[in-house]
């Protein structure tokens, strides 16, 4: 089952996460994230800034946050898609990505994420769990998808 991205920010945006996801996510600095549970279903949550998260979920999201009354928006971007890979494929993704100061990508560790480009077109690179089993999921414009399949094709052939 596809999990859909949603983007939550705004000024409760922290208060919103916190109600949600709990105090652990006061502790997640800019693209580190959490896995966590709501409503008896997965959840993982990217921190991308103070008050704006990236969070992947199946549930109603909507639902569990209208009732806040909260100062944010939460919202499903049509044009943002993401692609699970193999966390085997990093090291060659990392040769070949690049990024903007103070970003690094020697390594990426479990629950972090790391704004780059590959070959000129961005992309969000982001290792974190997934059932217990480390994924690579990179999150990019959805018309770059064919591309970016063919890229990462001619990479894996390297």
């Amino acid at each position: 089952m596809e999990h859909p991205l949603w983007d939550l920010a705004g000024v409760d945006g922290l208060a919103v996460a916190r109600s949600l996801f709990g105090a652990e996510v006061d502790y997640l600095a800019p693209f580190q994230s959490m896995e966590t549970r709501l409503q008896d279903k997965n959840c993982s949550v990217l921190r991308l800034c103070d008050r704006n998260f990236r969070i992947v979920y199946a549930g109603p999201l909507q639902q569990l946050i209208t009732p806040l009354k909260a100062k944010i928006w939460l919202k499903q971007f049509d044009w943002l898609a993401r692609l699970s890979l193999s966390i085997s494929l990093l090291p060659e993704i990392i040769s070949q990505a690049t990024v903007r100061p103070p970003h690094r990508l020697k390594d990426i560790p479990n629950h972090r994420a790391v704004p780059a480009q590959l070959q000129g077109m961005p992309l969000l690179i982001w290792q974190h769990p997934h059932q217990g089993q480390p994924i690579l999921e990179l999150h990019a414009a959805r018309q770059d998808l064919k591309t970016l399949t063919s890229k990462l094709e001619q990479i894996q052939s390297l």
